[in-house]
């Protein structure tokens, strides 16, 4: 056995999985391949329209995932049964036959985050977030910008990082060298992929009027990205107001963004933690896998940014 510890070992094949999904998706973006990739992929627990249909390469990026960590979790002899959370799958424990019960960690997968982007050449990310139920933390966590060739990760027992195979540099993210304490000049990551989170935004007047006068700035952006972004110091804030994301979308970001040292505040004011409640998100999706457990949020480098965006928020 290494001397490495057990999160360090997880992080590590957690990179190795990721990079993989991110060079089979970029690989399989090629024009001939759109047809089968945009293809209806029946899930029980993701409902689309038909204008906008489950894509292929969702589950294509999934299994390849699956396959890799259940090779990977194999050479780790403490791991012994392990659940892994994600829209496509749903709930799932492995070994095969080993139940959830007997699983210490849950690990959070969105294969691709952002599929209408990748589709079109214009970004997407791949997830994973890895939480030891004994300790109730996260011990490892992983987001791949899979068309800029980046790979972002954060683990209990280090910093949070970023490799760029681009330039072939590294750097460890400290969200900016001169973070923005207020509005002025601030470029604000928000999701706006549909009509009505257009509609929802243009109802933020009191936030929206703040930007515009402080001469800042409106990022399109979505789930992890949005924090990763600023933990990075390519954005100065990040909000989602209008739905939530759920656990397996934004736990990487969270986790990462945290690390970086960001003020993360849910609607009301309050520091956001990484401390999960396994049982009560597992329940809700049970409930409704359409509807699952959402959180929304305010995330900056400057606790007065933070801040500021909650006031303007609850103006409305």
């Amino acid at each position: 056995m290494s001397e490495l510890s057990l999160d360090h070992l997880v992080l590590r094949y957690c990179r190795q999985i990721i990079m993989q999904a991110m060079d089979h998706v970029r690989s399989r973006m090629r024009e001939e391949n759109l047809p089968y990739l945009r293809r209806c992929v029946q899930h029980q627990q993701v409902e689309k329209s038909e204008q906008n249909l489950t894509k292929a390469i969702d589950q294509e990026a999934e299994d390849l995932i699956l396959g890799a960590l259940q090779y990977k979790f194999a050479k780790l002899p403490e791991i012994k049964a392990y659940t892994v959370f994600s829209e496509e799958l749903g709930i799932r424990t492995f070994p095969e036959g080993a139940l959830e019960s007997e699983a210490d960690l849950v690990v959070f997968i969105d294969p691709i985050d952002g599929t209408e982007f990748v589709e079109a050449l214009q970004g997407g990310w791949s997830l994973m977030a890895v939480y030891d139920r004994r300790s109730n933390e996260v011990i490892a966590a992983v987001a791949g910008d899979i068309f800029l060739d980046r790979i972002y990760w954060a683990t209990k027992g280090g910093y949070a990082e970023c490799l760029d195979f681009i330039t072939h540099s590294w750097f460890r993210l400290d969200g900016g060298a001169n973070p923005r304490s207020s509005l002025a000049g601030a470029r604000v990551n928000v999701l706006t992929t549909k009509v009505d989170r257009y509609r929802a935004l243009s109802e933020q007047t009191a936030l929206m009027n703040a930007i515009r006068e402080a001469d800042g700035r409106v990022n399109l952006s979505w789930g992890s990205n949005t924090i990763i972004q600023v933990a990075a110091g390519y954005a100065d804030v990040a909000i989602e107001f209008a739905k939530g994301f759920a656990t397996y979308d934004i736990l990487p970001g969270f986790y990462i963004g945290l690390k970086t040292g960001l003020t993360i505040l849910d609607l009301s004011g309050k520091p956001i933690t990484t401390c999960l409640d396994i049982d009560d998100i597992f329940a809700a999706f049970r409930r409704d896998s359409k509807h699952p457990k959402r959180t929304a949020f305010v995330a900056a480098k400057d606790p007065a940014l933070a801040e500021q965006v909650v006031g303007l928020l609850r103006k409305a």
